[in-house]
């Protein structure tokens, strides 16, 4: 029984620094970049799913919910396809064009290994930060603004969080999360080293953030995107629907958009106030709702709001 009082306590740092490990020893031994990803990809969501057994943050989001095929779907196409090898493919073809057409610049190199990772993942998480919280507002007579948020709608459509939902992301919001991830560290001049590993932690963060574990937490909730501060982010409470920051809340506590409280989020999802949402059974609805919701675009609807 002591144990499950503890894995509270060293779940998120032991899974992140454990990655971090795994990451930087793929350098240190000049194994392959693509595959050692895909195999920290396999061993994070694994191990989430296992502790969601052990120590669940809610019962009821572990229960079958009649989703399973769109959650199949999700995990086969959206990651396996898009996420996963779309990421591996994306990974290599950015470090061949960066050691084609960039040279690493020498600031970076001069600064020890350590401080250069972080300085990466702040700057890496800004563009996506941005494009994040613009997704999420669903600007009324705004055709752009009405489409990201359709795009990223997907991701917040489940009524349960667990490890399954974080597969559940649009294929044209990975893209984008991942060009305005990685373009600026490649422009900036990073070492490939230093964006594998920032690829690394983004494998991590994203399953852990998901995860229905009880986590304990505490000043972490500052540093990286823990379980505690995101789910927040999905609750069906807008003044709680903040942190916009995927893998670290830096930018959401620069801008004010950083939301924490003592205890566990209520309801999560999505509001059907302005939109019908497609059913979380159905997948095919799901990717192609962005494109045949356009109707939403252009209502004259000033109370016309994303969530």
């Amino acid at each position: 029984m002591k144990i499950y009082k503890m894995l509270p306590l060293v779940v998120v740092p032991f899974m992140v620094i454990s990655g971090l490990v795994l990451g930087y020893l793929t350098i240190a031994q000049e194994w392959n970049y693509p595959l050692a990803s895909f195999a920290i990809l396999l061993i994070s969501f694994t191990a989430v799913f296992t502790l969601e057994k052990y120590i669940p943050l809610k019962a009821d989001w572990n229960l079958p919910d009649g989703t399973i095929w769109a959650e199949v779907l999700h995990f086969i196409i959206s990651v396996g396809l898009f996420d996963a090898l779309g990421k591996t493919a994306a990974l290599w073809l950015v470090l061949s064009i960066k050691n084609t057409l960039f040279e690493s610049s020498q600031i970076w190199e001069s600064l020890p290994f350590w401080i250069t990772f972080v300085i990466a993942n702040i700057i890496g998480e800004f563009l996506p930060y941005l494009y994040h919280r613009i997704s999420h507002i669903g600007k009324p007579g705004s055709l752009i603004s009405q489409f990201l948020w359709q795009i990223h709608s997907i991701h917040h459509i489940p009524q349960k969080l667990n490890w399954f939902k974080t597969n559940w992301v649009h294929p044209i919001n990975m893209f984008l999360n991942t060009l305005l991830k990685v373009g600026p560290l490649l422009f900036l001049g990073f070492s490939d080293e230093i964006i594998f590993l920032v690829g690394i932690l983004h494998i991590i963060i994203s399953y852990i953030s998901h995860a229905n574990i009880k986590t304990v937490t505490g000043v972490l909730d500052y540093i990286i995107v823990t379980p505690q501060i995101h789910h927040f982010h999905h609750s069906k409470v807008k003044d709680e629907a903040k942190n916009f920051g995927s893998i670290i809340p830096f930018w959401d506590l620069v801008f004010g958009t950083y939301y924490n409280r003592p205890g566990m989020v209520g309801d999560v999802g999505t509001n059907e106030i302005h939109y019908t949402y497609p059913n979380e059974k159905d997948y095919l609805k799901q990717i192609i709702f962005p494109f045949i919701a356009l109707k939403y675009c252009c209502r004259n609807d000033k109370g016309l709001e994303a969530r």
